[in-house]
């Protein structure tokens, strides 16, 4: 009878306990907003001003999620990869559409950075293969294309 009351004892202050842990947040864990200016700030000089374009088009108050830039280093080339699916714009048309949205790449040499891709899509994911960069490129339905950097531009693999 002791073994059971005590039993029921437990149980309940494992429920009780569990009651009280907070839910866990995706990405960042915790309950700030997602959307920061200051993932636009960070960007280097030129691909900043290049966003900074799109805060009319956006009807202003632009910002971005943490993954809305990403980096990859290969030897002699850096490459930022800009999802403006992570991008808050109040006119969402303006950078999405039934193909995806909108993604551009941008590559450093000597410390300048230029674009060298922009396309509308699902996803798009850099990589590297024996210090060789690549981006593929995600369609809706799954599919994805491939291409590889010759040193000036992406082309098909």
């Amino acid at each position: 009878m002791k073994l059971s009351r005590l039993l029921c004892t437990l149980l309940s202050s494992v429920i009780a306990a569990l009651a009280l842990v907070q839910p866990a947040l995706s990405h960042s864990g915790t309950a700030q907003d997602p959307w920061s200016p200051a993932h636009i700030d960070m960007l280097p000089d030129e691909i900043r001003a290049e966003v900074q374009i799109w805060n009319a088009a956006c009807g202003g108050s632009i910002a971005a999620a943490q993954h809305f830039a990403l980096y990859l280093t290969v030897p002699g080339a850096e490459f930022v990869a800009l999802h403006f699916d992570d991008f808050q714009c109040r006119s969402r048309a303006v950078l999405c559409n039934s193909a995806g949205c909108l993604h551009e790449v941008y590559v450093a040499r000597a410390g300048r950075y230029r674009r060298v891709l922009t396309v509308r899509t699902y996803d798009i994911r850099l990589s590297s293969v024996n210090n060789q960069a690549f981006v593929e490129l995600l369609d809706r339905n799954g599919t994805s294309r491939k291409l590889r950097w010759n040193g000036s531009r992406f082309v098909a693999k």
